[in-house]
């Protein structure tokens, strides 16, 4: 039996976390979050968080597309993005690189540089790593943080009748990815997206005290609604026409072919935030200047997870990238 024979990724991580012993005192969430939370690590009460990530050449990144700066920044933005999504505030950083052995300094060195970049702007400190040598270049980031307990936001959170909200228009990432695999050049606003996206912690802050569940949109929102309903015992009604998507995306499908909605609900890495929230609170958001859009709302059933188009039509949310599938 292949992982893909399974359902691919998320399968396969449901099953090794059954075989695994995820049961601590101090463990406050482990896997099925963004980032594991962990207890009795500060004196002040506040939660470790510690996520991890990897990016393998050719699959996350290639380097006739993208310059090792973007790729530095980019491993760095993903993992920000997790600590984000947590209601939390990152700190120290630890990379892990498999390099070939004919590998240039330089491009190392041009890599650290982008990874330097964007740990100034998110306030990372680089505190350790590992090298290997392997055929294909591969970067595995761990990134601490902390959050205070009532700034926690899991996944579990999320209430019937509370709206769905997202920090920023989506599919770019996905749009731009699309133009430069048919040899097109993006826009710079598609291809920033992709090569050397910025993540939002600028807003998590102001949206962690008063929203509930959250997550950041790395596999696409129709996978992180999902995930959000998985974990709560949700369901959730998204409506097409409010998904905010920029208009260079929907230039983007129209070049290559594609449905730009499939960019937003599958395409995946555009680390904006999704997250659940009272309308009252919504409210205060907007007072205090973050615009937030509502795309949908979450509701009782937790197997009624449903895409509504203008017309009326509904279908079933499904889609998400989903390694291995």
């Amino acid at each position: 039996m292949k992982i893909h024979d399974i359902g691919g990724e998320f399968a396969l991580i449901d099953r090794l976390a059954r075989q695994s012993q995820v049961n601590h005192p101090d463990l406050v969430a482990g896997i099925g979050d963004d980032a594991a939370v962990i207890g009795g690590s500060f004196p002040d009460g506040d939660y470790l968080l510690v996520t991890t990530d990897m990016l393998v050449e050719n699959s996350h990144f290639r380097r006739d597309w993208a310059t090792p700066l973007q790729i530095g920044i980019k491993s760095v933005a993903c993992n920000v993005s997790d600590i984000a999504a947590m209601g939390g505030t990152p700190t120290f950083m630890f990379v892990s690189l498999a390099l070939a052995p004919d590998t240039e300094v330089g491009w190392v060195e041009s890599l650290y540089k982008g990874m330097a970049e964007a740990c100034r702007r998110y306030g990372v400190v680089l505190a350790g790593g590992d090298t290997t040598h392997g055929e294909a270049a591969t970067i595995s980031i761990t990134l601490l943080g902390r959050v205070s307990p009532e700034n926690l936001r899991l996944r579990s959170h999320a209430r019937p009748g509370e709206l769905l909200c997202v920090t920023g228009p989506l599919g770019g990432s996905a749009a731009g990815l699309a133009l430069l695999a048919a040899g097109l050049e993006p826009p710079p606003y598609l291809k920033e997206k992709h090569l050397a996206p910025v993540c939002r912690l600028d807003v998590s802050p102001g949206i962690a005290p008063v929203a509930r569940a959250m997550v950041d949109i790395s596999d696409g929102l129709a996978a992180e609604v999902n995930h959000i309903c998985d974990q709560s015992g949700t369901g959730a009604e998204i409506a097409v026409a409010d998904i905010p998507i920029d208009p260079s995306v929907r230039l983007a499908a129209s070049l290559t072919g594609k449905d730009p909605l499939d960019f937003a609900l599958s395409g995946g890495e555009d680390f904006e935030l999704l997250f659940s929230i009272s309308p009252e609170n919504k409210q205060l958001l907007e007072k205090k200047g973050l615009q937030v859009m509502a795309i949908g709302w979450v509701t009782e059933a937790e197997s009624n997870r449903m895409l509504s188009f203008p017309d009326g039509k509904r279908i079933p949310l499904s889609g998400g990238y989903n390694h291995f599938s």
